[in-house]
């Protein structure tokens, strides 16, 4: 009688060390740390602002909220380490963030040494904190995957199946990103993809509340850019846009003797920048070339977000938030803007394409 031996698998030289295999919708995963952490400073100062800075404890103890942040650090960490759902990255990536923002948050009594929770550079730490964050997160995800990094997340898609957990999108998915990253495919990543094929999956959902009020929102600024009044609209609220942030960054700074000071200076500086591209930008969008436009109306806002902002937060600490998030909301508007365009154009060429 012959004994069957198990098939010998070819080891591969990994490109990086075997605990950092990326999961394809890391992305994800990530944006929603990072938002709920921000959303977390932000709740918790409004929440004390309006409370008057309540404490829990007696005149000896003071149970601060940082506590309750470790707490749910901990708690995500021991999720993360204790159970194999492939969808518990979303409730450890909600858990934590919230944790990480009320730690964060008393970042200012962890640098002083009167432990001074208003401590003025506190808010532009924590700013500065999460711009790092957001880079790291965006480097994290542009860097190629590799072979092993598609077998194991086809694998981890099986998993979701196991426990009918599987959505169609999520398999299409993946078994791209396993075909993009196994050209040359071996038995053993044959035998995947084929029980990944043959998996069960859910039958397609509703869209959400979100994606539907997305697409309506690109159907109606697909629509709105075939009104001859489009251009100059656009033209005259960037135009105004970068007028108001240079007045109100030169009345910043020079409320006073004059600019003085890094700060100052940066903010000025980075202000000029931001809104020269924003100039540029709508230069261009005369000349029709609405993508390049777009781009350099994008730069010059995250220029505003990632420099700007900083500088004027240290100074005025909360009252540098309406500013920051009238950016924000132009600047999503945009990125949704540029996602029509891009699809559009993507349409136009297939059609060429068939032609």
């Amino acid at each position: 009688m012959t004994a069957t031996t198990a098939p010998t698998i070819q080891t591969r030289r990994h490109l990086g060390p075997t605990f950092a295999v990326r999961a394809y919708d890391l992305g994800a995963r990530c944006d929603t740390f990072l938002v709920v952490a921000v959303a977390s400073v932000l709740g918790n100062r409004l929440f004390l602002i309006v409370t008057g800075y309540p404490q829990l404890g007696d005149g000896t103890l003071h149970i601060s909220h940082a506590i309750w942040g470790a707490l749910m650090l901990a708690a995500s960490v021991v999720m993360s380490i204790s159970f194999l759902g492939p969808y518990t990255r979303k409730i450890v990536a909600v858990v934590g963030g919230a944790g990480f923002g009320w730690f964060i948050d008393e970042l200012g009594k962890f640098i002083t040494r009167k432990v001074n929770y208003f401590f003025e550079p506190t808010i532009a730490i924590i700013y500065m904190t999460f711009i790092a964050l957001y880079l790291a997160f965006r480097a994290l995800e542009r860097r190629r995957y590799t072979p092993e990094e598609g077998t194991l997340n086809a694998l981890e898609a099986v998993k979701a199946a196991a426990l009918g957990q599987l959505e169609e999108p999520e398999r299409r998915e993946t078994l791209r990103l396993l075909d993009v990253t196994n050209p040359d495919k071996s038995a053993f990543v044959d035998e995947v993809r084929a029980l990944l094929a043959n998996a069960p999956s859910l039958p397609p959902r509703r869209p959400s509340v979100v994606t539907r009020w997305a697409d309506r929102a690109r159907e109606w600024y697909l629509r709105l850019t075939e009104w001859p009044g489009f251009v100059v609209v656009i033209d005259v609220l960037f135009s105004f846009l970068a007028l108001t942030a240079v007045v109100t960054v030169i009345a910043f700074v020079l409320d006073g003797p004059g600019v003085r000071g890094v700060d100052e200076w940066a903010a000025l500086t980075s202000s000029l920048v931001a809104n020269g591209c924003l100039l540029v930008g709508v230069f261009l969008l005369r000349s029709h070339d609405r993508m390049r436009a777009y781009r350099w109306l994008d730069r010059g806002l995250l220029i505003s977000i990632f420099v700007t902002q900083v500088f004027v937060f240290a100074d005025e600490q909360l009252g540098g938030t309406v500013g920051l998030l009238i950016v924000l909301i132009i600047w999503v508007l945009l990125r949704g803007a540029m996602r029509a365009e891009a699809e559009r154009a993507a349409v136009e060429e297939a059609e060429r394409g068939e032609a």
